[in-house]
This record gives structure tokens, sequence and C-alpha cells, in this order.
């Protein structure tokens, strides 16, 4: 019976840790230094939690389906430990090992899970209990690499556990993180995720984003009331882009129903109109979409990987579909700013999986697990993985599968099909629902998109050169002409200048000058006409003007300045006789 040993079978269990071996539910499996469910016997890993950072990538979490060898009867297991796979070393996904390591948290599906590279850490929270055992309590659980594929596990006491104990522990959410404040939106809570909920699955949808920061260990639950018709979503997908001032929580796919689900209340999300939250300002932003979008889907996968050309692209692999009657084998990529959907090679159908951007270049995405079957799927239990080992590796700059790692591959590059739309002038068609959408996305009118670092074919090089030859030879001669202009305007201006200075000279002109000059008086300022007056007095006194030109009194400081006679000079040689007050 599942869950129940012999006393025999627990002591060969004992023994085999210490000696090199597992039993799992009456079976063994060889422990190694590398070790995994292995190879022989994988047919499926549904709901793991996937991450890579450091020279890693780690698995945990999750049930795994095995055939014990070979015998072609399939047993769901649970994974009770960490596993951890090289990613300095090339592999592929039959020769790629495993390393299982020791796991003292509890063994969960679909967990939430943030990561913090710069100390090799990476957190798990919420989920669902496996099977018939029931869930634990509300915890966080943080799992320490070592640097060398190892590491330990141990819970994350809580400074203010009044807050966090508030909290529900969600399956389904969407989640992803930035820099060190992981967000987890919505989901559901069952009796398999919370002791106090009695209702089985679908239980109830929980509305909120709920925030923890890494560095200060604090919780927050914010409401998403604004969020579509009910603020919920189930089994959807987030990606953290990095367009405005704070960055945007952009979310994917997914469902929603009202908070009391039922199988008959939960609706499938269109990608017809994108929905995005600014964290810090706490602002919902909304965005239609244009190009070759997915079917409705839940349990898909996704990543996000910033291109060299001033764009962001966002990889949406597999889910289930009731669209589709069935399970998805699609990719498609969403690319930002233009917001427009492209269509790449098909992988195998699959949900329930996890995927991730690898390697140093960040050019390729792992896509590990995941099970297939009808549109609820049922059958999922039944059907082998046609990957070995579950791994499928994604080219994203090609935009197609491959069946093996390369850990020095080439920084990722925009794939040519997107790069063209925006040099094609895409940008110019996007119809943003607002301007503060669009300055979130578009910084100026001189930035360029979509162009920087992309391959072409050797016509399109040949083209590109020729045109670069003909763009020098007229940029040459209209920098030329330029120049010539210029110097030529400049050459005028000074002719003009010094003929005027020399005018200026020929001419007798007889300049004011009172007495006593006033250059040292500084709170002299000018009333009226021929008049100025001090701050010491209210009285006024007339100034005469002599000569041709007629001086101009200045404000709070006196500097002097006078008017040369023009031709038709309106000289006035005598002031008024009245006094003028100010």
């Amino acid at each position: 019976m599942k869950g129940l040993c012999s006393p025999l079978v627990l002591l060969v269990a004992v023994l085999g840790t210490f000696g090199g071996g597992c039993w799992v539910n009456g079976h063994s499996l060889a422990r190694r230094d590398a070790d995994g469910p292995g190879r022989e016997n994988f047919v499926r890993h549904r709901y793991p939690t996937v991450v890579a950072f450091g020279d890693y990538l780690y698995v945990d979490g999750g049930e795994l389906l095995l055939s014990p060898n070979g015998t072609g009867t399939n047993n769901t297991q649970l994974v009770n430990s960490t596993l951890s796979l090289n990613l300095n070393k090339a592999w592929t996904n039959e020769t790629a090992e495993f390393r299982s390591i020791p796991k003292e948290a509890p063994n969960l599906d679909q967990q939430i899970c943030w990561s913090d590279s710069s100390i090799n850490t990476f957190y798990t929270w919420g989920g669902s209990a496996v099977g018939s055992a029931a869930p634990p309590s509300n915890e966080l659980w943080l799992f320490n690499g070592d640097g060398t594929g190892g590491g330990s596990w141990s819970q994350v006491p809580q400074g203010d556990f009044r807050d966090f104990s508030r909290l529900r522990r969600p399956v389904g959410s969407s989640f992803t993180q930035s820099g060190h404040v992981g967000y987890a939106f919505s989901g559901q809570v069952t009796s398999k995720t919370d002791l106090s909920v009695h209702k089985e699955d679908p239980g109830y949808a929980l509305p909120g984003l709920v925030s923890y920061d890494f560095h200060t260990s604090q919780w927050s639950n914010i409401s998403t009331a604004e969020y579509r018709g009910y603020g919920t979503n189930l089994n959807g997908q987030a990606q953290f882009v990095p367009f405005g001032p704070n960055g945007l929580l952009l979310f994917l796919g997914g469902a929603e129903t009202p908070v009391d689900a039922t199988a008959e209340s939960i609706v499938p999300l269109d990608w017809n109109t994108l929905w995005l939250f600014d964290p810090v300002a706490r602002r919902w932003y909304i965005q239609g979409t244009t190009g070759n979008r997915p079917p409705l889907v839940e349990r898909a996968c996704s990543v996000g990987v910033k291109g060299p050309g001033n764009t962001y692209e966002i990889f949406i692999y597999g889910g289930s579909s009731t669209q589709l009657g069935g399970v998805s084998s699609e990719v498609y990529v969403l690319s930002l700013p233009g917001f427009v959907f492209f269509k790449a090679n098909r992988g195998t159908p699959r949900a329930d999986h996890a995927c991730v951007v690898v390697g140093k270049g960040k050019r390729q995405m792992v896509s590990y697990g995941g099970v297939d079957g009808g549109a609820d799927l049922s059958s999922s239990t039944t059907t082998p993985d046609p990957w070995k080992q579950g791994l499928g590796i994604f080219d994203m700059s090609e935009m197609k599968w491959a069946d093996s790692y390369d850990p020095n591959m080439t920084d990722y590059n925009t794939p040519d099909v997107i790069s063209n739309w925006y040099t094609q002038g895409g940008m110019e068609d996007v119809c943003w629902t607002n301007d503060a959408v669009k300055q979130l996305f578009v910084n100026g009118s001189s930035i360029s998109y979509g162009a920087a670092g992309n391959a072409s074919s050797t016509e399109n090089s040949d083209s590109s050169q020729s045109a670069r030859r003909i763009g020098a030879i007229v940029g040459g001669t209209v920098g030329g002409v330029i120049v010539i202009s210029v110097a030529g305007v400049v050459v005028f201006f000074w002719l003009r200048k010094r003929r005027h200075r020399q005018s200026i000279t020929s001419e007798t002109i007889s300049e004011y000058r009172p007495e006593p000059w006033p250059k040292d008086t500084p709170r002299l300022r000018s009333t009226t006409p021929g008049t100025m007056a001090t701050y010491y007095s209210t009285q006024t006194e007339p100034v005469e003007i002599s000569g041709t030109a007629r001086g101009e009194l200045a404000g709070e400081e006196v500097r002097w300045t006078y008017e040369l006679p023009g031709s038709t000079p309106r000289i006035r040689s005598e002031l008024p006789d009245r006094k003028y007050t100010f």
C-alpha cells in the first residue's frame, strides 16, 4: 500500500542511504555521485520546480512517474530529494547526469520559487500536498547552494509572523521576481494546500498580489481588485519586464474565476489584451497585442530574455487548452515593446512543466518535465515522455529545438523574424492604449529596436554592405557640402561684423557721461526716461542728455547702453517740464 513499508524494507532503505542505494516504495534506485531518477526508469516528472543560478540547474518538488527496470508498470513517486545538473559542461538529454541532494523541506506540487543568485539560494513557498498526504503548515523554505552542485535546506524564520500567518498557502499562482523581491499573483487554496480549508479542487480563488523582500524579510499582500473581472488568475504565467521607471509585472494566460470557484466558473483568458502592474507605484496598465497569438492555455511555461536591440522577448511553451481539446506543443514569442506575437518551431505536447534560461550567453531555454493528455490531462500518467529524462533544449535565437546543451553558445540575438518586424517600421503601427502606457515603453523617437546583433543571409549581407557603401558616398558628399556651406556662412558673418566695427569707429559719437559717474552707486534705478532716483530718496532729478544719441538707464545695476542714430533719428533735445514720480 502506498506510503507503507515493512520493517525489512525500512531497514534496507536506511542502510541504502549509507551504502549507495535507496528504496522508494519497494523500488531500488542506484545512488551515485551524479544520481537522479535514472534514464532507464524515467517516464514523466509532473509539477517540477526548476531554477538556474551559478553553474547549476536545480530541480525540486513534483511527482515522478517511473517504470522500474523498463517493466512497463508505471509508479508515481514523491521527489524526496533536490536534483542538480552541471551547466559548465555540454550534455545531451540522454547523457545528462543529475545529482541527488538530501531534502528536509516538504514534498509539494506546483511550488512558488524565487531565487537570489547573488548568494546561490532559492526560496520555495506554497504548493499542494501530494496524493493523500495532508498539507504542511504555512512555511517558507530556503535552499543554500554550495557552488559545487550540492547544498542544504532550512526553514526561514518569520520576523513578523502575524502578517505571514494571514497569508493562505496558494497553488497555481503566477510568480516572478524583480531583483530581491519575489511576487506571487493569485492562485487558489484547497484542502490540499491549507488545513483550514475543507473544499477540494478547485477550491477558492485567491485575489491579491503577495510580495516577499529577501533582504528585509517583509511580506505584503496588495489588492488586485482592478484586475479584469474578479482580480483572480489560475495557472497563468508572470514575467518581470524592464520597462518604465520601476519595471513592470506582466501577466500571461491562465484562467479567471469568482472566489468560490467551480469547474464551470473557470474561464481561460485570451491574449488580445495584456495586463501589467507597476509594483512600486501600484498602478495597473493594459495594452492590446497583435500578431500570431497563442491559443487559450493554462499550465504553460515561460521565460524572458533581453535582446541587444532594445527589445525584450518572452517565450511561452506548451500548456493545456480546452480550446485545442488537449495539450499544446507550440512555442510562441511575445516581443516588447511592440506587443506583437510570433510563432516558433513546435516542440512536443506538454503541460505542468517548467522552463528556465541557461548558458553564459542566455540563448538557450531548458524545458524540464511535464505531462501530456487530454484537455483535463486525464491520461497524463500513462504517456511516456518523448524526450529523454524530460529534457528539451530550445535555441531562442534560431527559434528551434535541440537535444544538446552548449555552455559556450554565443549571446542571445533577437530572432531575425522579430528584428525584421522592427526594422520595417512595426512600431509605427502599435496602437497604444494611452500616452501613459506608451511612455513606459517608448522613451523617444530616436531609439531603434531589434536591429543590433542579428545574423543575416549572404544575400542580405551583400545588400547591406552595398547599402553601406552607397550610404558612405552619399554621406560624404552631403557632409562636404554642409562643411563648405557652414564655412561660407562663418566667413560672411565675420566680414560683416568687421565692416560694422569699422563703421562705428569712423563715426563721431558724443558719448553721454553724466557727472558724477554713477557706476560706484549700486542702488540707482531708472524711473522714467531722463530721470533717475536712489533708494534713499523719493525725489527725482532730471537728467540732461547731450549729443545726438540717447542713453538708456538700467534697472538695479547701472549699465549704460547707447543707441546709435539711424537714418531718420528721433531726437528729443529737451526733457519735459513736469517731474515724474514712481
